[in-house]
């Protein structure tokens, strides 16, 4: 099911797409009825509405030793930033990368420890996946992460409400921007193309530089960012794209 949602009409969406969901036994990430509440209060962030041509790019299940060096060498000849949701298990394995990560400007988020399926975890599984991931961010890097992207898009009001104690907002991203990137066959044309075929102000783009696919995500930024800029999109990190958000 593929679901677009704009704010104007979100809450009678998200209402109407409950329902139909649990009337077909579905109940998923993309079904949450409060996702728009925690939007309107900040708790969460899937876009921003901006005047500027900014969107943000953002890589899940990393680091690889592999596909994420070279793409922090694609990001970096085309001078794009971007936000890398950890793991907290691979950071461990591979610090230094997430040390080049910081120090050529990109951001560092967190996508908890171990990437397990928090549909019927207890409370106490969760937050120690969270604590645990920020802990070794700080270390890694000095800072505490600002954003946290659960796997595999799990929400409920348990987790919401463990963030909120960490201090994290939920790194959500754009219905639209989903290119499937992580999927085997997928290839890196097929990637841009998805992108810039959806493409508006103030997004939030998922990607994923750990998947076995990844390197045709690698190469799907080689072509997509040069013809963002052609465009006059700049690719920033998920805090600058909420600094330039509009406010009404």
């Amino acid at each position: 099911m593929f679901i677009v949602m704009r704010r104007k009409t979100a809450g009678m969406v998200f209402a109407g797409i409950f329902f139909f969901g649990i009337s077909l036994g579905l109940y998923n990430f993309a079904l949450h009825p409060n996702m728009y509440n925690w939007e309107k209060q900040g708790i969460l962030i899937r876009e921003v509405k901006t005047d500027q041509k900014v969107i943000a790019l953002t890589f899940d299940d990393g680091p690889d030793p592999v596909n994420t060096r070279a793409l922090l060498q694609v990001l970096e000849k085309h001078e794009a930033q971007a936000t890398f949701f950890v793991l907290g298990k691979l950071a461990e394995k591979y610090p230094d990368l997430v040390k080049e990560m910081t120090e050529a400007g990109h951001e560092i988020g967190n996508h908890s420890y171990s990437h397990a399926d928090f549909n019927g975890k207890s409370d106490d599984f969760i937050r120690k996946e969270i604590k645990k991931t920020s802990a070794i961010i700080k270390d890694i890097t000095g800072q505490n992460p600002k954003f946290f992207r659960p796997p595999g898009g799990y929400l409920s009001h348990a987790m919401v409400d463990l963030t909120k104690e960490e201090d994290l907002t939920i790194g959500y991203w754009t219905w639209e921007q989903d290119s499937k990137d992580w999927r085997n066959g997928t290839s890196g044309e097929q990637i841009a193309k998805h992108i810039l075929n959806h493409l508006q102000s103030g997004q939030i783009v998922v990607l994923h530089d750990g998947a076995s696919n990844g390197m045709q995500t690698v190469k799907a930024m080689d072509i997509l960012i040069p013809q963002l800029k052609k465009s006059g999109y700049k690719c920033v990190s998920l805090s600058r794209l909420l600094e330039l958000e509009n406010h009404e």
